[in-house]
């Protein structure tokens, strides 16, 4: 009797286990993943996101507020790759998988493109991102219940990316650019001072929509002052730099940008080296900070005349420009 007592029980678990089991496959998933996909003569862009419904909810400026960067969706970010080379709204986006965010404003939306992938909704980078743009916004032919993402064709290499939910449709065009300009372009300046030459040579990142400083450049972190390759400074001439000689040669550029000011490394560390090594410091020194008369775009070095064999070197990006005497001696 004990014996068939147990059987009973057990066949009871089973059967309850089997009941939530398809109740839970009879529930409906609430923000089910989709993926949507656009061919462009011989290339794909794809959009990879959740679906969320409105369920009675009021969405736009309460369960999507304003003013507060929004997954674009629901659950894991969402994803966008492109097989080619675009301009996105205006801005350059090299071939590659992206998240895509949004900025809900009642005065407009900005679309964001962040270089981070792989990460939950929640977990936004603004350190990782590639550009942000401002984005049309008009309202759908009629509501919609479920959020959607669609890509449309509006030429061979041309398309348009739409964000629709609620009364809310936001839209950004994209074309395919095989001519796309790098993102941060190789450049360079020079000056004559005693008869010799000294040169700056450097990349230009663009601000492309995004916060600079204390945010693509954090602050009281050593900055390779640049992009890409190490930020070269070659000097035919001995140079006098605060209180300290600089001989003649080639050096490494760093700085460590702060909330008031930026302190100057000058590295003997040999050229296309970026990474820093504080053993190599030539010398540390404090650049005078000023608020340009417009934002400084791309990031720019340059050397002004100042007084006799001595010249400014100027660094400047966005609404900060950063200064430094360099004297021959």
């Amino acid at each position: 009797m004990h014996h068939t007592t147990q059987w009973a029980a057990a066949a009871l678990l089973c059967m309850l286990l089997l009941a939530l089991d398809a109740t839970a496959q009879q529930r409906p998933v609430l923000s089910p993943r989709d993926s949507v996909f656009l061919s462009l003569d011989t290339n794909v862009i794809s959009v990879n996101y959740s679906r969320p419904s409105m369920r009675g909810r009021k969405i736009m400026g309460e369960l999507v507020p304003w003013d507060k960067v929004w997954r674009t969706g629901a659950n894991l970010a969402t994803h966008m790759k492109t097989s080619f080379d675009m301009t996105l709204g205006g801005v350059p986006v090299p071939r590659g998988t992206y998240t895509l965010w949004t900025l809900p404003s009642m005065k407009g939306w900005k679309i964001i493109i962040n270089k981070q992938t792989g990460q939950w909704g929640t977990s936004y980078d603004e350190r990782q991102d590639l550009a942000r743009f401002d984005a049309k916004v008009e309202s759908p032919a009629a509501l919609v219940d479920t959020f959607t993402v669609a890509l449309q064709a509006t030429g061979k290499t041309s398309g348009v990316l739409k964000l629709m939910w609620e009364n809310t449709l936001v839209l950004a065009p994209f074309e395919k650019n095989d001519r796309i300009r790098p993102i941060s372009p190789l450049d360079s300046t020079e000056v004559t001072l005693k008869g010799k030459k000294i040169k700056a040579s450097y990349s230009r990142p663009y601000v492309r929509g995004r916060s600079i400083w204390g945010v693509i450049v954090p602050f009281d972190s050593v900055w390779r002052t640049g992009a890409n390759s190490a930020t070269l400074l070659t000097t035919g001439v001995d140079l006098v730099v605060g209180t300290t000689t600089v001989p003649k040669g080639t050096y490494t550029l760093y700085s460590v940008p702060a909330a008031n000011g930026l302190t100057l490394i000058i590295s003997k560390k040999p050229g296309g080296m970026p990474a820093y090594d504080p053993a190599m410091d030539q010398i540390r020194v404090p650049m005078e900070q000023t608020t340009p008369s417009s934002a400084v775009d791309p990031f720019r070095i340059w050397f002004e005349p100042a007084k006799k064999n001595s010249v400014l070197l100027r660094l400047g990006w966005s609404d900060r420009v950063y200064s430094v005497t360099l004297k021959a001696k």
